[in-house]
């Protein structure tokens, strides 16, 4: 029987009207396409990337800079009275870059530069992250010729320490009186320069800290081990200590997600060791007396972190004046692990642990501008989320894997 010949033109029209008529009719075979679909796709997805985000891997971002140079939290960078200020197109650039916001203020009137108030101040989109929900910034407030300027920052962000770096070359704010002295009022003054109407007082991009993947995969099969950079949550971090009668001498007292270097697993010994040269050198010991950490009576190893703060420490009793090439300043001993003061990290089988978990100790690497377990105590393994797996922004050098 011969076939009756079928032009494609004739097929496509055919075949276009028996799918409209699917599409009227519905039905188990065929699916009416409509909204309901495309939010349930839209659903299905949003699924996919909550399960990924729970249980595989979870994007964070550093805030501080309490794991530098490990890690780098926010930095600044300050432009030079000389220096232009970058124009828009160079903004955007280091923006898709580096993550970098620019921040400066010129003077309203001619005068001297004077630091009046610093508080905190909530504040939605654009200054804030977010269009409903306000974030919190820092709010400091100037005073040049009489007249209040204001410039607001990321409340993580450590303005006070560039303000002491650019007008009096010192780290500690509270210092600067002593180099330069404050008016008849009192009012902190940060420079003797008087600044015309006009002209750029501080300019200073803030670069993003470093976004990585944190891996939340591995601890579900492994134990931490000490050495590993972990995402832990505090929530639960000052109950725990109470329990264990800790003798902290800080409370966080709020629940976020920190990351610190582990340096103790349950049941280790820690201690902390100051070479006894440190205290006669002339070491500036502002933030702490700089000491080797031992781990199970042997100087702590494994990562360059610990092996540059060991170095760093060693170099310090040398000479107080010793070059720090690779920015690691050495371990504290202050807080829970004082000179020579042994801390026993809880197991779960401890016989004074009611709380009948693993405990670990973590500090930063940044040790001089860390808040961490010498203050507030231990972490309890049940809030160890994971492990930082790979740093995918900025485009820097230390794009990668991290130690």
């Amino acid at each position: 029987m011969d076939a009756k010949p079928v032009l494609g033109d004739e097929l496509e029209e055919k075949a276009m009207e028996v799918d409209e008529a699917l599409r009227k009719s519905g039905g188990h075979y065929y699916h009416k396409k409509g909204w309901v679909e495309n939010v349930e796709m839209l659903l299905v997805a949003a699924i996919v990337v909550i399960g990924i985000r729970s249980f595989f891997v979870q994007p964070f971002i550093i805030p501080t800079n309490s794991m530098y140079p490990s890690f780098y939290g926010m930095q600044p960078y300050v432009y030079d009275d000389d220096d232009s200020v970058p124009n828009l197109a160079q903004r955007a650039i280091d923006k898709i870059l580096l993550g970098a916001s620019h921040y400066s203020f010129k003077a309203e009137r001619s005068g001297s530069l004077y630091l009046l108030d610093v508080k905190q101040v909530a504040s939605s989109f654009p200054n804030g992250r977010f269009f409903v929900f306000p974030t919190t910034l820092n709010e400091y407030v100037f005073e040049i010729g009489g007249k209040e300027h204001s410039l607001q920052v990321p409340v993580e962000f450590d303005l006070q320490e560039l303000l002491a770096r650019k007008f009096g070359g010192i780290e500690n704010l509270d210092d600067i009186r002593k180099i330069i002295p404050p008016d008849r009022n009192g009012m902190l003054k940060l420079s003797e320069r008087i600044y015309k109407e006009g002209e750029v007082v501080l300019a200073f991009d803030v670069l993003l800290g470093d976004a990585l993947f944190v891996d939340r995969f591995t601890y579900n099969f492994i134990k931490p081990k000490s050495g590993d950079p972990a995402v832990f949550r505090t929530g639960t971090i000052d109950e725990f200590n109470k329990k264990l009668n800790t003798r902290v001498t800080t409370l966080i007292g709020e629940d976020k997600y920190y990351i610190k270097r582990l340096v103790g697993e349950p049941g280790d010994k820690l201690e902390m060791q100051v070479p006894p040269d440190v205290f006669t050198n002339g070491t500036d010991v502002v933030k702490g007396v700089p000491g080797v950490l031992f781990r199970n009576d042997e100087p702590i190893k494994g990562k360059i972190a610990f092996e540059q703060n060991r170095l760093r420490t060693e170099n310090l009793a040398i000479d107080p004046r010793a070059e720090n090439k690779r920015g690691f300043p050495g371990y504290r001993a202050e807080g829970l692990l004082r000179n020579r003061s042994e801390l026993q990290v809880p197991t779960k089988n401890s016989p004074d642990n009611p709380t009948k978990q693993n405990a670990y100790f973590a500090m930063g690497d940044n040790s001089t501008d860390s808040l961490d377990g010498r203050a507030w105590g231990f972490v309890p393994e049940k809030e160890i989320i994971g492990r930082a797996l790979f740093i995918y922004y900025p485009f820097t050098k230390r794009w990668g894997i991290p130690d």
